[in-house]
């Protein structure tokens, strides 16, 4: 029993790290879209609006109209996503980054994992030992050389900027707080649906941005649209949902996840011929080391 329970846990975190790698590729279509005349607030609707259209039939042909079904906590649960976790995450990462450049607001979003570490402890009662310290404060420090090579001349600083930036981390940690009640209930595709659907038109509302889109329709940006909405997207959130229902540790997920930060890494240097120092490449070694030392900690009893 103790085996096969062990089995089903390492099957979630290997899809976790599954779902990691598919966001390690947001870059790679931000790039794209931008190149193509999008802007900012244009991307995040072209993602997770693009990625509720393509639900809808990859739902009808999995399981049918079944799917769709969701109890009143579900949607609520949802409803607090997309709000949270997807619109208000979008816009303070933006704004983040609109004021301390990209380098800062991706550093700053990585304090997720101390977030989720926190409310693990409050929520779900989740130990929290020295092991655990110890993998999240390689983590961080990795994900930071990974993003800035050790060059700390682009970091800026604002107090709006870092509020934002900090206002993104516990956004993005927010959401495996609260999806993780429902995802054992729910198929991953069913919550991912909706808090995309609702997470869509909290970020239509509050942001406006179709304005001139007419004017970008191209080939290239219906596909561009299309694969960022299907790979770091449908693909990332319904592995992640699906790791999540595997019974899994919640404060280990966003160690495990940041997977993405060494995918985004080298396909700056494989893609966009960016440099490959040896901080970064110490900061990749790092985050991988920091994933194996947070799963060497046993699970212990909550209390």
């Amino acid at each position: 029993m103790e085996k096969d329970r062990k089995l089903h846990q390492t099957k979630g975190y290997i899809m976790i790290a599954v779902a990691g790698i598919l966001w390690g590729t947001i870059g790679l279509f931000v790039s794209l879209l931008k190149n193509l005349g999008a802007e900012s607030e244009l991307i995040v609707v072209i993602r997770i609006g693009t990625a509720t259209i393509l639900l809808i039939p990859l739902m009808l042909a999995s399981g049918g109209p079944s799917l769709f079904k969701a109890d009143k906590q579900t949607i609520i649960a949802c409803i607090a996503m997309g709000i949270f976790s997807q619109a208000l995450f979008n816009y303070s990462y933006s704004e983040s980054i609109n004021n301390v450049g990209v380098a800062t607001g991706a550093v700053l979003l990585y304090t997720s994992p101390i977030f989720v570490s926190i409310m693990s402890r409050v929520v779900f009662k989740e130990h929290v030992g020295k092991i655990k310290i110890l993998a999240l404060f390689i983590n961080i420090i990795g994900c930071i050389l990974t993003v800035t090579g050790g060059n700390f001349t682009s970091v800026k600083f604002s107090v709006y900027g870092v509020a934002m930036g900090v206002l993104a981390g516990f956004l993005y940690g927010l959401m495996t707080i609260i999806s993780t009640p429902v995802t054992e209930k729910n198929h991953p595709l069913t919550i991912v649906f909706y808090q995309f659907l609702f997470g869509t038109i909290t970020m239509a509302l509050i942001s406006h941005p179709f304005a001139g889109v007419s004017q970008l329709i191209s080939l290239k940006f219906v596909l561009a649209a299309i694969g960022y909405g299907l790979i770091p997207t449908v693909g990332s959130y319904f592995f992640y949902m699906h790791g999540l229902s595997h019974g899994l540790e919640t404060s280990k997920v966003p160690v495990v996840a940041s997977v993405e930060t060494v995918v985004a890494a080298v396909i700056g240097i494989f893609v966009f011929s960016e440099s490959m120092s040896f901080l970064k490449l110490f900061g990749i070694v790092l985050v991988l080391a920091s994933i194996a030392i947070m799963n060497m900690v046993k699970p212990k009893k909550k209390f």
